[in-house]
């Protein structure tokens, strides 16, 4: 019975230690298996989509970013602890508004798409968030920027297409978001001078955010037309298409008053600017803000003193 009772304590001992380097095994595996899984999150880079927004207006985040712009993204059940977190990107988004108009994007996005736009716009409007491009679409995807959170806030932007933000649940700041922006804007950036030429303003503010795109864009054809008196005068606008800022450059034009009017595609008056400029054989030039058209065909006329130039453009965000 001794012998017995002996062989059975070893052979459990012999079991437990098997289980034990069983478990080991499997943990270490586990382990290794977080690892990979927080080594593949721990990208710098964001992930491209090209999807609808709630208004059946098409985005590509990749083409957003190498015109020049910064995404702000935020994650939302919606719920009521998602509030306060996204309405501080939000909040930081708007402070932009003025110094960088039509750059800097708040896009309020549904976590899993399984909500409706309807809903999300309402709790967006509820919650003083209602200039911003609503989404529930499965295509732009927190897990791509590892993991989850309500809300979920990330920075995106520059032609590199980097990740300045990614935080998660209460941790979205005002300040953090802010600052993100700040450093996203402050890349590089181009202008085009309406001869062909980009060149870096050393601002954070230029038109571009990536010299090529600046150099695809920044192609001017000038119109030549005459002022009734037998003067020839010069007029053109880049670039084309525009974001934001669309920017006209004329000359030898003899009038002190020169009223610019953007039209659209059905001859309505969405724009109307007058220049009130004194007389100069130099050219000039004028940058008319057009972020807050919608994207399409509008036409730029240009009237001086019984003389109309209309001049086609497209408006591209």
């Amino acid at each position: 019975m001794k012998v017995i009772i002996i062989f059975i304590f070893v052979a459990n001992t012999n079991d437990q230690q098997k289980r034990n380097r069983t478990m080991k095994k499997y943990i270490l595996k586990s382990l290794l298996v977080l690892f990979v899984a927080n080594v593949s999150f721990a990208q710098t880079t964001a992930t491209d989509f090209i999807t609808a927004d709630c208004n059946g207006d098409i985005h590509n985040l990749f083409d957003s970013l190498d015109a020049g712009n910064v995404i702000v993204i935020a994650w939302a059940m919606p719920c009521f602890g998602c509030i306060a977190p996204s309405l501080a990107a939000y909040s930081a988004v708007q402070s932009f508004a003025t110094s960088h108009p039509g750059r800097v994007h708040f896009y309020l996005v549904d976590d899993y798409a399984n909500t409706t736009c309807a809903t999300l716009i309402n709790w967006g409007n509820t919650n003083n968030m209602p200039l911003n491009t609503t989404f529930s679409s499965a295509d732009i995807n927190m897990l791509d920027y590892g993991t989850t959170g309500m809300p979920k806030v990330v920075v995106l932007g520059g032609d590199s297409h980097l990740i300045y933000y990614n935080e998660n649940n209460s941790q979205p700041t005002f300040n953090g978001v802010q600052t993100a922006i700040t450093n996203a804007l402050t890349l590089r950036s181009w202008d085009c001078d309406g001869q062909g030429n980009c060149s870096d303003p050393g601002t954070g503010t230029g038109q571009f955010g990536a010299l090529a795109f600046c150099q695809s864009n920044c192609v001017v054809t000038p119109t030549w037309d005459y002022d009734g008196q037998g003067n020839e005068f010069e007029i053109l606008s880049y670039p084309n298409p525009v974001n934001n800022v669309l920017n006209v450059s004329y000359s030898n034009i003899k009038s002190t008053i020169i009223n610019f009017t953007i039209v659209d595609v059905l001859g309505k008056v969405v724009l109307s600017i007058e220049d009130n400029s004194s007389y100069s054989t130099e050219r000039l030039s004028k940058s008319i803000n057009v972020s807050t058209l919608e994207n399409g065909n509008y036409f730029l006329k240009i009237s001086s003193e019984g003389i109309v130039k209309s001049m086609p453009f497209v408006v591209s965000h």
